[in-house]
């Protein structure tokens, strides 16, 4: 069934203590709940519910409020609803109007609403925080038309890939797959596969790469051997249309490009849990490649706001990405994009958008307001640098293509949505320094400041 409405009316417990004769109303986090339009969020997440089976379903403002705030403060899934248990101001933030000593839900539903909303109802949250922004005069609609892109690297949470590694991992889950279904292997090499792996890895530490291939050369036969096994053995089993065999089929293709991919192959396999991974150079000297997806961001010139953001799969070219994140940015905005700052990895793409003004890093010949336009362009490496480190964007922990769209577009809603906070706390700081001043400089009973 659907959620639950949002209603303002509640009912007093007695036996409850209220949130609102426990906690600070002029806290940030407070303010930012009280001007979210949770309203348009329930009407996005209800359009994702049936009308009438099932049992009811959470609330929208909780399980929306809870995402948002494991994104704004670098927390995990387990992490933010036990922290939910211990800060009233996080319940507040998600709809309670008493203070609640239990979580009607676990971190598991965390990761079933993240599955069944979709990259498009976070897109439209997205839209809420812009919304929200221009409310509160943060951002203005003129800026809306000038804009800085830039392209980032979100990395997924593997280990470093090597060789030797992905060859031993293969057959680890290819014999326990075949096992599943009901395989009798002649050998699973489950003592002699981690010991060659071992082999591998002290030689190459030692910078004996001559003696390393030896027994790399040793592991893709044994691969090759329990390949040919389960493919001969699995014919047998052909009938068979359960889970465990599909699972069984999709472990035996990777391992096959596992086994056949070599040093200049194209589209290989880095992780086997996460098979789209990409092997990404950005020219950093400090680390020469990054294994993820391409992530896109657009942002405004002048206050730094997130308009657009997209996850690209594989590694396209910078220039590529830019005309999606146009089309996306002006979709969020309703606003036409005139003037867009680049560096120089988009070359090229002055021909390709001819009815906007691109400018990139190096342009000569321009106007004193165009080359303050073009000084703007490094301000967008400080909003990638906060986003990874403050909102989530540095490593991607949700599985597969879909979460890369979505911890991308998570990261950005609370980018936003922590530079509002920051505006508010700032607003109250000010009043307070404010209301002190005028009490400090008002005459007493005697005329005397």
């Amino acid at each position: 069934m659907k959620p639950a409405k949002i209603s303002k009316e509640y009912q007093q417990d007695l036996l409850k203590t209220q949130l609102v004769d426990l906690i600070d109303m002029s806290h940030s986090l407070v303010q930012l709940a009280d001007k979210f339009n949770w309203l348009r969020i329930d009407e996005l997440c209800s359009a994702k519910f049936c009308e009438d089976n099932g049992r009811p379903g959470l609330s929208s403002r909780l399980v929306i409020g809870l995402l948002l705030l494991k994104q704004m403060n670098g927390l995990s899934d387990e992490e933010v609803c036990s922290k939910f248990l211990e800060n009233p101001y996080y319940q507040y933030f998600c709809g309670n109007h008493h203070f609640e000593h239990s979580l009607a839900m676990t971190s598991e539903s965390l990761t079933q609403w993240r599955k069944r909303l979709g990259d498009k109802v976070f897109q439209q949250i997205l839209v809420e925080t812009i919304n929200l922004g221009l409310a509160e005069e943060i951002i203005d609609p003129k800026e809306l038309s000038e804009v800085i892109s830039d392209t980032t690297v979100q990395e997924k949470n593997i280990t470093y890939p090597t060789d030797g590694k992905l060859l031993w991992r293969a057959i680890e889950h290819l014999v326990r797959a075949g096992k599943e279904v009901g395989i009798k292997f002649r050998q699973t090499y489950h003592k002699l596969a981690p010991q060659l792996r071992n082999k591998v890895a002290r030689l190459l530490h030692a910078r004996k790469p001559g003696q390393a291939r030896k027994y790399l050369k040793t592991l893709r036969t044994i691969l090759g051997r329990v390949i040919r096994d389960v493919e001969r053995k699995s014919t047998a089993l052909a009938n068979q249309r359960g889970r465990t065999f599909e699972t069984l089929q999709s472990k035996l293709k990777l391992a096959t490009r596992i086994f056949e991919q070599k040093r200049d192959s194209k589209d290989k396999v880095y992780s086997l849990h996460e098979p789209d991974t990409s092997c990404i150079a950005k020219g950093k000297a400090h680390k020469k490649y990054e294994y993820g997806s391409k992530i896109g961001l657009i942002s405004t010139m002048k206050n730094s706001f997130i308009i657009a953001v997209e996850a690209f799969q594989g590694n396209p070219y910078d220039g590529k990405t830019l005309p999606s994140l146009l089309l996306q940015a002006e979709s969020n905005t309703r606003i036409k994009i005139v003037t867009v700052v680049l560096d120089k990895g988009y070359r090229g793409c002055k021909k390709a958008n001819p009815d906007i003004k691109v400018m990139l890093s190096g342009d000569r010949n321009l106007t004193p307001e165009e080359k303050e336009q073009l000084n703007q362009r490094s301000k967008i490496e400080a909003t990638i640098g906060l986003s990874k480190s403050k909102c989530g964007l540095g490593r991607n922990f949700l599985k597969g293509v879909a979460g890369d769209k979505l911890n991308a577009t998570l990261s950005a809603i609370a980018y936003n949505l922590k530079m509002i906070l920051r505006v508010i706390f700032y607003l109250i700081i000010g009043w307070l320094f404010y209301a002190h001043w005028k009490t400090k400089t008002q005459p007493n009973n005697y005329g005397w400041v």
